[in-house]
């Protein structure tokens, strides 16, 4: 079963999506829009979204491996537009 989520920057500041639990880490400028597939999501699986000041959180809860993250249909490696106020 695929699963998609869609998250979108409206902040006017930088914002870093995490996701959990492989701790990957994009950046996004304000405006994007990044889009999260769990392309073989089993069960009772879901999102558990948990949104800061500049940091939104993104947990894959349940049994799922293949995780992806996009930007206008292209995949972004994990630290996509990485700043080092991250870490």
């Amino acid at each position: 079963m695929k699963e998609t989520l869609r998250v979108t920057n409206e902040s006017s500041g930088f914002v870093t999506l995490w996701l959990e639990p492989w701790g990957e880490d994009y950046g996004m400028l304000p405006g994007d829009e990044f889009e999260i597939v769990a392309g073989d999501a089993a069960g009772a699986f879901y999102f558990h979204v948990i949104a800061e000041d500049k940091c939104t959180k993104v947990y894959a809860e349940g049994q799922v491996t293949q995780i992806s993250v996009y930007q206008s249909g292209a995949e972004l490696p994990c630290g996509h537009n990485r700043r080092k106020e991250t870490w």
